[in-house]
């Protein structure tokens, strides 16, 4: 049976900065380990989140897993104060779209260091 628990893989250039720049929106490094030769880090929005972000090198994969399909999904993340996560981001290195209203919602997005793209949405 599936949990709750969802890991989302990232790759990225550097990893060490792509946590930092996961850790500078607020999130929080669950882990930082060398695995093969490579850097992974994962990270979380808080300690006890069940979604994860799990950070690989992208050129170590693509010289050892030919099954890597890229680009990196898509995601939405939910937020319960848009308009204070937005003005958050402002002030952080980050590229960011503009604020849009959709009907009750307030959506979105923004691309981290290595070109991934993410929307956020809610209230």
């Amino acid at each position: 049976m599936f949990n709750e628990q969802v890991k989302v893989i990232l790759y990225a250039d550097d990893v060490q900065k792509a946590s930092e720049f996961w850790q500078s929106l607020g999130f929080v490094e669950i882990s930082f380990e060398e695995l093969d030769g490579s850097r992974v880090a994962e990270v979380a929005m808080s300690k006890t989140s069940t979604t994860h972000l799990v950070i690989y090198d992208r050129e170590f994969i693509e010289k050892n897993d030919d099954e890597v399909v890229e680009p990196s999904p898509a995601l939405i993340f939910g937020s319960d104060d848009v308009m204070s996560l937005y003005k958050k981001l402002q002030t952080v290195d980050v590229q960011l779209g503009e604020l849009a209203q959709i009907g009750e919602e307030f959506v979105f997005n923004f691309v981290d260091k290595d070109g991934n793209y993410f929307v956020v949405s809610g209230s």
